[in-house]
C-alpha cells in the first residue's frame, strides 16, 4: 500500500514523414495518432509540403544528411518500438531512411504510401523504384490508398476489374511487405 510502483515508459516509435502546414496529414498526423495509441511520437522531418486545405501543389525535401542526423541524434539514448514511414521527400531521403531502418531489422516498419499525383513524373517514378527496392523488403505493414498501391505494386494492371484486397496484399509480399490491410 505505502509503495509506489514505478509506470512503465511509453513505447516510442520514431515517424519519418513531412511537415504538412494544414496539420491533414505528415507528421502532426503521425503524432496524433502515436499518441493516441499511448506511445511517444519521435518525428522526423523529411520534407516540406507546400499546400492549402485542398491540395498539395509543391514540396521541398530536407538534406538526406539532416534526415539522418535528426534520426541519429535520438536513435543514441532511446530505444524504439516501432517504425512509420510516409513521404520521405526524395530518393535520397529514401535511401537514407532505408539505411537507418536497416540497422534495426528487429523493430518493426509500418510504411505508408500516399498519392504523390503532385510530384514531377520522372521524380516520382524514381522515388517509387527507390521505395519499392529499399522500403518495402523491410515493411511488416503496407498502408495506403486501393488505387494507390494497385498502381506502385501492379503498374501493368489492366483488367477492367479493381484489384482485389489480396491481389494487392499478394504482390506486396512478394516485395517483402508482410501484410497489407484492407484498402479503401
Amino acid at each position: 500500500p505505502g509503495v509506489l510502483e514505478e509506470q512503465a515508459a511509453p513505447a516510442c516509435v520514431m515517424s519519418f514523414n513531412v511537415n504538412d502546414p494544414s496539420g491533414a496529414g505528415g507528421s502532426a498526423g503521425d503524432v496524433s495518432t502515436i499518441a493516441a495509441m499511448g506511445a511517444l511520437a519521435l518525428p522526423v522531418i523529411t520534407s516540406i509540403v507546400m499546400r492549402h486545405t485542398a491540395e498539395i501543389f509543391d514540396h521541398h525535401a530536407i538534406d538526406a544528411d539532416v534526415i539522418v542526423e535528426q534520426a541519429r541524434s535520438v536513435l543514441e539514448d532511446v530505444t524504439i518500438a516501432a517504425w512509420k514511414v510516409g513521404f520521405l521527400g526524395s530518393t535520397e531521403g529514401v535511401s537514407a531512411v532505408a539505411e537507418i531502418l536497416s540497422d534495426y531489422p528487429d523493430v518493426p516498419l509500418i510504411a505508408y504510401l500516399p498519392n504523390l499525383a503532385w510530384v514531377e513524373e520522372d521524380e516520382q517514378q524514381a522515388y517509387l523504384e527507390a521505395f519499392r527496392e529499399l522500403v518495402l523488403p523491410q515493411t511488416e505493414v503496407l498502408v495506403g490508398s486501393h488505387q494507390t498501391l494497385t498502381d506502385f505494386l501492379l503498374p501493368e494492371w489492366d483488367a477492367e476489374r479493381p484489384a482485389s484486397s489480396r491481389e494487392i496484399a499478394l504482390a506486396a509480399n512478394k516485395h517483402g511487405a508482410r501484410h497489407v490491410p484492407r484498402t479503401s
